[in-house]
């Protein structure tokens, strides 16, 4: 059995566990449609492969602080939510919103992953 990497304080998951599942998620079919786009892009935005936020487009260099993770996690949510009178697609925001509410550690399992792992 092999240790897993320690979580950090703030209940995120550890990077080694975000390139993990964006391996995993970035294969066809579940990256071909809007949710697994949103998922690709919450993912690549919380490990720093993105400058520009999945929902808000707010443009930080480096890896996001857990309190801009949040921030985009609720952007996420509202957009789920209401709609907030913008165009963005539902299963985008959707996959956005699963990927960065599992990397805050507000969700148990990663997006695509079955229950049973």
């Amino acid at each position: 059995m092999t240790a897993r990497p320690a979580r950090p304080a703030d209940g995120s998951r550890a990077p080694e566990d975000l390139e993990g599942v964006l391996a995993r998620v970035d294969t066809p079919p579940f990256c071909s449609g809007r949710y697994g786009r949103g998922v690709l892009a919450g993912l690549r935005w919380a490990l720093g492969h993105r400058e520009a936020a999945p929902i808000t487009a707010t443009s930080l260099p480096g890896v996001p602080c857990p309190a801009r993770l949040l921030a985009e996690t609720d952007a996420a949510r509202t957009e789920l939510l209401g709609h907030n009178g913008r165009s963005f697609q539902l299963d985008y925001a959707r996959g956005v919103y699963e990927a960065l509410a599992w990397v805050c550690g507000h969700r148990r399992h990663p997006p695509g992953a079955s229950v049973h792992e």
